[in-house]
């Protein structure tokens, strides 16, 4: 999603003091994610060490089994423990590097101390030739769900250490030695082979590499949760972007400036259908009210007017005091333009019926609407400058649709539409023109040729 004109827009709009609060809500939706994957992990947890418990006496005899499953409580009270802290108390952010820390430390001494109830009793560096240091990756991988990279990092970092704190304990048993790899180069090798088959040999060549190797791949998986963090943060700040601009445009204006790098583009000429629409007599309505009223009417007079543009399609140009100027067909036109344009129309008219019996059941003065509507080619693009744009549309179709609507208190009715916009109806829309009536030409102000025009009265 291209953000650059919303988050522009936004910050200008937006109190500066806004984007502290954003965060914390951000920061308390990974928060929450995080006890979600918690409990999620938990459960896994239970049933991957279930499955084991099943399993294991096919491979481990009787007198070494309690010894395993002791461990596998261990690591199910750790699981509990981390869940129910970080529910309780949030914002305990010390609770994941310290279980995080105590879960590579059991899984170490799991597989690392040899089980004392097992038959016989093999070279301590025998537990590092069975391959079971790979387990590790396994909390690696798990610590993504905290959704913090630090914690992912300190997950690597943790689990090397546990595991290098684990091969130097192997190295003071009775008869370990250690060594790098470079020292047995020059075996011949028959000399060699039997030499790395020695289980009384710790390699420490092999033991950095894969504490190493523990770090890197935490890191890599750190950067891949940071990378998530930065996307969703950016599409919360371009969402909370697109909320503010959708206070002050229309809608398929923000959906503009959210797709364009650019704003909207030069003038270009097209045809829209144009729409006014003005509280009646709204003047002397107002000399009865008290300010605080009038400014009360007047939003509950934009908002029932702008909410039938949306609901058509159109595009809320501007408020002009009491009134409104609506297109439909802007930015892009589209076949049913004209029939947008006279559907708002007719119900905005609805709308103010049913706000006008409202209004008369809590004893307040009803309001009378004229909608004019005229559909022809205008001219519309960005105007200003480079620090205050306004998309709009300029022509004398604009100037034919303000006429209109001044028209309707002469005629006596509440819609006029003109013929050029009844004409540009679709068949498929017809109906929407059933009951108006078509009227002798009218000659505007500022024109010299009649225009003719239908009218309708609610």
């Amino acid at each position: 999603m291209t953000t650059t004109a919303i988050e522009t827009s936004a910050a200008a709009l937006a109190p500066t003091s806004a984007s502290a609060p954003a965060a914390d809500r951000i920061q308390r939706a990974f928060e929450a994610e995080e006890l979600r994957g918690l409990r999620v992990g938990t459960w896994v947890r239970f049933a991957v060490i279930l499955a084991v418990a099943l399993w294991l006496p096919f491979l481990t005899p009787t007198q070494a089994l309690w010894y395993y499953y002791l461990l596998m409580v261990g690591f199910v009270a750790l699981a509990v423990g981390h869940y129910e802290i970080r529910r309780r108390v949030l914002e305990a952010a010390w609770a994941p590097y310290l279980f995080v820390s105590l879960d590579n430390a059991l899984l170490a001494f799991t597989l690392i101390v040899p089980n004392p109830h097992a038959r016989g009793v093999l070279p301590a560096g025998a537990q590092l030739h069975f391959g079971n240091e790979h387990y590790f990756f396994i909390f690696i991988g798990a610590a993504v769900f905290s959704y913090a990279p630090r914690v992912v990092v300190w997950a690597g970092v943790s689990a090397a250490l546990a595991y290098g704190i684990g091969v130097w304990w192997l190295t003071q048993q009775p008869g370990s030695y250690a060594e790098l790899a470079n020292m047995t180069y020059t075996l011949s090798p028959d000399r060699l082979v039997a030499h790395l088959q020695d289980y009384n040999r710790i390699d420490l060549s092999t033991a950095i590499q894969t504490g190493l190797l523990y770090i890197t791949v935490a890191c890599v998986l750190a950067a891949g949760v940071w990378r998530v963090r930065e996307l969703v943060r950016r599409n919360a700040v371009a969402e909370r972007a697109r909320t503010n601009l959708a206070r002050y445009f229309s809608p398929n204006i923000v959906e503009g400036l959210a797709n364009a790098d650019a704003p909207l583009g030069a003038g270009r000429r097209q045809d829209v259908a144009v729409l006014f629409a003005d509280v009646v007599g709204f003047t002397k309505l107002a000399e009865g009210l008290a300010p605080d009223r009038v400014l009360a009417l007047l939003r509950e007079v934009h908002r029932l007017l702008a909410r039938e543009v949306f609901a058509h399609g159109g595009t809320l140009d501007k408020y002009l005091g009491d009134g409104v100027l609506a297109t439909f067909g802007t930015p892009v036109a589209g076949p049913r333009d004209a029939a947008n344009a006279l559907g708002c129309a007719r119900a905005i008219l609805s709308a103010v019926a049913e706000w006008n019996e409202a209004a008369a059941r809590r004893g307040q003065t009803p309001i009378r609407i004229g909608v004019g509507v005229h559909y022809g080619p205008v001219v519309l693009g960005d105007v200003g400058d480079e620090q205050q744009l306004e998309y709009t549309v300029i022509g004398d179709t604009v100037n034919v649709a303000s006429r209109i609507e001044r028209l309707t208190r002469d005629l006596g009715c509440d819609l006029i539409a003109s013929d050029d916009l009844v004409a540009g109806l679709a068949p498929a829309d017809r109906a929407l023109a059933r009951d108006l009536v078509k009227t002798p030409p009218q000659t505007l102000r500022g024109r010299a040729e009649p225009i003719a025009l239908w009218t309708y009265r609610a």
